[in-house]
């Protein structure tokens, strides 16, 4: 098969659809047929598809500059930075292009920052068994899974994955950071306990608690910003509105002085065009408070997937996760012909990544559809 006619590599295992129009909650096929979106772009389109605030500052900023690079300031990359500060606790913040970009900002703000206090012996990176933050070197190192290790080593020195439910035990005086999802997303949307006693451990042994918010952020998991408070956040996916976006928030003031010019940088990272797209989203997350939508819709639709016959469902908020008791693909499958799209959640997983502003209806209707796909393709 020549290259012209089959361009990619191949990396990627696309359901057999394609995709034209979004408006909404909904999608609309090549051939006409719309779909209850409950995939969003892997959590991405938080707001549902063409928002028209977001539309609006999208082409407002394109019609204005849509370039210019970290060596200049431009208006609405300010205020954006501005506004996730008010919002983070006074964070300072740093833009990237992408969720993994973030991460590996955190993890070099995290090294820089020991170095500058004098303790180099400080260099041990700690993540959970069953985490995931990302495909760059670095983010496969922190996702302690054979399928997306192997083939790439050697990885990445100084980070060593330690169990969910024990990771408080294994920080000691030598432990960097420990850098966790508080919603493990595509480690079944399972919420990380104990998250008070990490806390507790990174205090008495002077480490830093980072959290990777990529998928479960900006109010996804029903709050805006998981407890205990963490000293270095990441979010991306949501805050974009569809547009590459991610940003690095360093919650505590001496470890907003790790980095110094020079230290780091991105030549997209803060986009205008991006930051547009990110100030209306969030703009309109906090005034309408659409964590609560989040956890309130979450709830019903985890009551209404156990009602409907799964063997176990998982998740917090709008990061929700079902067991089939089979392989997952004939039921994406039989969902897709039901009309709504999903994303995988391991082998035998349903994951569910609604928009934070979707309704009562739309949950019963992603429910009756996992029914009937469980029925239509029951053994």
């Amino acid at each position: 098969m020549s290259s012209a006619s089959h361009p990619f590599l191949h990396t990627y295992r696309r359901y057999p659809l394609t995709l034209v129009r979004g408006e909404g909650h909904r999608v609309q096929d090549d051939a006409g047929r719309w779909y209850l979106d409950a995939c969003t772009g892997i959590a991405v389109q938080a707001l549902g598809h063409n928002h028209p605030r977001v539309t609006r500052a999208i082409q407002d900023q394109l019609s204005r500059i849509s370039h210019t690079s970290n060596l200049f300031s431009v208006p609405v990359v300010q205020e954006l930075a501005a506004l996730v500060s008010r919002t983070f606790d006074d964070g300072a913040v740093f833009f990237t292009n992408s969720g993994v970009e973030a991460n590996e900002a955190a993890v070099k703000l995290v090294r820089k920052h020991w170095w500058r206090q004098g303790r180099p012996d400080k260099d041990e990176i700690l993540v959970l068994d069953n985490a995931f933050h990302g495909r760059t070197l670095l983010g496969i190192t922190m996702t302690p899974k054979a399928p997306y290790q192997e083939g790439f080593g050697p990885l990445v020195p100084g980070i060593r994955a330690v169990p969910v439910d024990t990771a408080a035990a294994h920080i000691g005086p030598r432990t960097a950071a420990i850098v966790l999802e508080p919603v493990q997303g595509e480690g079944g949307c399972r919420p990380v306990p104990h998250l008070d006693a990490i806390r507790a451990a990174c205090d008495r042994e002077g480490a830093l608690l980072v959290y990777d918010e990529i998928q479960c952020g900006l109010g996804r998991k029903g709050v805006l910003l998981q407890q205990p408070r963490p000293d270095i956040v990441t979010m991306a996916k949501a805050i974009g509105g569809g547009l590459p976006l991610g940003v690095m928030v360093a919650l505590r003031p001496d470890v907003q002085e790790g980095f110094a010019p020079g230290d780091h940088g991105s030549t997209f990272g803060g986009n205008p065009v991006s930051c547009a797209a990110g100030k209306a989203v969030l703009e309109v997350i906090l005034e309408q408070r659409l964590w609560a939508n989040c956890a309130a819709m979450g709830d019903r639709l985890m009551a209404g997937l156990r009602a409907a016959g799964a063997p176990e469902v998982t998740g917090k908020g709008l990061l929700v996760a079902a067991r089939c008791g089979r392989e997952n693909g004939p039921v994406l499958a039989a969902l897709r012909a039901r009309g709504v799209l999903t994303a995988s959640s391991g082998a035998d997983g349903i994951r569910f990544l609604p928009p934070f502003t979707i309704t009562a209806g739309e949950i019963d209707e992603l429910v009756e559809a996992f029914a009937g796909a469980l029925a239509d393709t029951a053994v």
